[in-house]
């Protein structure tokens, strides 16, 4: 079944890039060691990439790509690709497909991952000598700082798995967000009077609001730094908050960017459509007036009249709430809470759970 493969490849990946390092460091000593200032038992960065960061990223092969694939699928059937745009749409999906899946692309992230990871290492080596930070990954050497047999596993397969995982995602989204910025090029079958309050395009929001769980992920690296931070250079929750508050923001924009594609398109159908109808309203309570006042109408109670004026009525209502962006502010706030959630964490380290409470109100208003 597709759980079980799921599950054998988060199993794999953790055999790879997690229980080498337990391993090691439980052989070098610096698994509980009390003598360093971060033992591997109590850096928050391996556990988090290892257990919490790889096991997503694989999980979200199984929420995103169906997602993509019903919305192409959504675009082929519903009517709002018309017949003459049919082709052009087939094209787009290939093209899409072959960007996403390229070999060379592949090749290219996995280099990008060892390349960014190696040059991160002077972060460590820094932190290392500056803030008299010692950990599991380097050791003294004479006057230079290397990394220990653990550190060296974790800089040369962990890091670069993670961060290839990452990248890997962040170019599925470009390629996906190339799609969009194409289709909404196209003519589209779209009307102002669709229940999902965006023309038809609801779909496309809900579906893009999937990639949240990408941005969980990124929060979730993210906090693990943060904590170290905190915990181990003196860094304060209060400036951290700043990070956290900007991380969530850009989010939720970079998110919703692919969707604002199809806001002139929206935008001018509900202008188009609040003058059609505000015509048709006008007309149709012209005539109810005329008919049931003004030439003393009888039967109002049995006449479908009035029954079909309520009908417009819910109708206008429809296109007057239109949105220009297929997104709710529901699902907004759904996403803001998924992203925060790995941050929640950090409070803990100098809070009470009621500071918790009150910094996450403060954050939200």
């Amino acid at each position: 079944s597709n759980d079980a493969h799921t599950g054998k490849r988060i199993l794999i990946l953790l055999t790879i890039a997690w229980l080498p390092l337990v391993v090691l460091t439980a052989i070098d000593g610096s698994l509980f060691a009390t003598d360093i200032t971060m033992p591997f038992i109590k850096d928050a960065v391996p556990y988090v990439r290892g257990l919490i960061v790889i096991p997503l990223f694989v999980m979200a092969d199984n929420i995103i790509e169906p997602m993509m694939s019903s919305v192409v699928k959504y675009l082929k059937t519903s009517g709002i690709v018309p017949e003459s745009e049919q082709t052009r749409l087939h094209n787009n999906v290939d093209r899409m497909a072959r960007l996403i899946n390229a070999k060379w692309i592949q090749v290219m992230l996995v280099i990008l991952a060892i390349v960014v990871t190696w040059l991160l290492q002077a972060d460590y080596v820094d932190m290392w000598k500056e803030k008299g930070v010692t950990s599991w990954a380097l050791q003294m050497d004479g006057s230079d700082v290397d990394p220990t047999i653990a550190g060296t596993w974790y800089l040369l397969v962990t890091s670069p798995i993670v961060s290839f995982l990452l990248y890997r995602w962040i170019w599925r989204f470009i390629g996906w967000t190339m799609f969009l910025y194409r289709v909404s090029g196209m003519k589209l079958e779209l009307y102002a009077s669709h229940t999902d309050l965006a023309g038809g395009l609801g779909m496309i929001g809900t579906g893009q609001a999937l990639f949240g769980i990408v941005f969980l992920i990124m929060a979730s690296l993210i906090s693990s730094e943060l904590a170290n931070n905190i915990l181990y250079e003196g860094e304060k929750l209060v400036s951290v908050k700043e990070v956290v508050l900007v991380f969530v923001v850009l989010s939720i924009v970079v998110i919703a960017i692919p969707l604002l594609f199809f806001s002139r398109k929206l935008l001018n159908l509900k202008r188009k459509a609040l003058a059609e109808y505000g015509a048709l309203q006008h007309q149709i309570s012209r005539d109810f007036h005329r008919h049931w006042f003004d030439d003393d109408g009888k039967d109002l109670v049995d006449s479908a009249q009035p029954s079909a004026m309520a009908d417009y009525s819910a109708v206008y209502e429809i296109v007057s709430t239109m949105r220009v962006v297929p997104l709710t502010p529901k699902v907004i706030m759904y996403l803001t809470g998924l992203i925060l959630l790995p941050f929640l964490p950090l409070a803990l380290t100098e809070s009470s759970i009621w500071d918790v409470l009150q910094m996450i109100g403060s954050s939200l208003l």
